[in-house]
């Protein structure tokens, strides 16, 4: 294996640090480890999570002896533990992209019980998988943790803008580059100062995506007519009948595991219908599937061939609503009934609907009979603007 920290400045010809260092702007990573302890990073491919290891490993590789390599050289478990076993006199070991190392969990579980090491970092970009990982090793994570790492939020890809120079002269110009662009950091960095469309980055990321669900054993067919149907349906609540009829997948049961494979991968996110009274929500009932990205909609209309129609702005706006919704607020969903329909709802806290219009106008009746402590329309001019209140919890992200 390549120990390649070894050598003298190798950070200067590093593939992805020589990135970071190109890009026209600096986004940090959440943190450098030192605590002791087990650090699982999910994120979609395409984020920057090799970035943060290479980070972490150029920031100890003079202080402590260090190890890194992506696991896509590994095949099974017992390849991974007897690699952890020879490591054991290491005090940073940062492995990528451990999720398709089949049963990854049982060997680092016996490593992390051995105190091979006392920092170790693994990344992957698949969320079941590594939150299935996490879950069989309560306990384990000492001065860790399990974390996140996913594409900017509009507050976020506005300041990077802002650093590179970039920054628009209205809060609504900047919304529309969001659209446009999303918020992977080689996109944001392709859109550069108009913020056009990065196409590079749309292709790259569709490689990566096709490429990961075929190595799962599934069909290219059947994703990409998927990925079109959410495109086309994305803001009104379907049935995974209805996407089994508007796709060549002859069975709702094989809808849903293509659905949850996008969702383990960061591609989407489905938000299910609420009762507003009990809180109970309706997971039998059609739900809506958001993209977790704006350059995830790109994708979906590249891919379906059709040109881009009016309603398009509309619907990222949506998106990107939830999108921001659901990295601060958990258990909301949207609320139907015969008065009509609320976009986002926590019962008995908040109510938020989108208008990407100038001012809200045809708002459903359901809105103004449904009382809440906090309630508000998003139009262009309110956007992202005014939150719900924030959430307190006892629980964190450390296990």
């Amino acid at each position: 294996m390549d120990i390649f920290w070894k050598n003298k400045n190798w950070e200067d010809s590093d593939k992805h640090l020589v990135k970071l260092k190109e890009m026209p702007f600096k986004r940090p990573f959440p943190f450098i480890p030192e605590a002791n302890g087990l650090y699982i990073v999910r994120g979609p491919r395409q984020v920057g999570k090799s970035s943060w290891l290479k980070e972490v490993l150029s920031h100890y590789a003079e202080k402590r002896k260090c190890f890194y390599l992506s696991c896509e050289q590994l095949e099974s478990y017992r390849e991974l533990g007897a690699l952890l076993e020879s490591l054991r006199d290491y005090e940073v070991v940062l492995l990528d992209e451990i999720s398709f190392v089949k049963d990854w969990a049982r060997a680092v579980k016996h490593a992390v019980d051995s105190g091979y090491t006392k920092i170790l970092m693994i990344t992957g970009s698949h969320a079941f998988d590594l939150k299935k990982g996490s879950d069989l090793m309560p306990g384990r994570f000492e001065g860790g943790g399990d974390y996140e790492l996913l594409p900017m939020g509009f507050d976020e890809f506005a300041l990077m803008r802002k650093q590179a120079g970039w920054a628009l002269e209205s809060r609504l110009e900047e919304c529309r580059a969001f659209f446009r662009v999303g918020g992977f950091p080689a996109a944001v960095a392709e859109g550069g100062p108009t913020a056009k469309l990065p196409t590079n980055s749309l292709k790259t990321y569709w490689k990566w995506l096709l490429g990961d669900v075929l190595k799962l054993g599934k069909d290219q067919l059947f994703l990409t007519e998927l990925l079109i149907a959410i495109g086309k349906f994305i803001q009104e609540p379907i049935s995974l009948q209805s996407l089994t009829k508007n796709t060549s997948i002859g069975s709702h049961n094989t809808v849903q595991e293509y659905l949850s494979l996008l969702e383990s991968c960061f591609a989407i996110r489905t938000l299910y219908s609420v009762d507003i009274d009990s809180g109970t929500f309706h997971t039998k009932r059609n739900r809506k599937i958001y993209f977790l990205d704006p350059l995830l909609y790109w994708l979906s209309l590249d891919l379906s061939g059709e040109s881009v129609s009016d309603s398009a702005e509309g619907k990222i706006a949506e998106l990107a609503a939830h999108e921001t919704l659901a990295r601060k607020y958990s258990r909301f969903g949207y609320f139907r009934s015969k008065n009509g329909e609320i976009d986002f709802v926590k019962p008995r806290k908040w109510a938020i609907e989108v208008k990407w219009s100038p001012i809200a106008y045809n708002l459903s009746k359901a809105y103004y009979s449904q009382q809440f402590p906090f309630k508000v329309v998003w139009t262009q001019e309110s956007f992202f603007s005014d939150m719900p209140p924030a959430e307190s919890s006892i629980l964190s992200n450390k296990k």
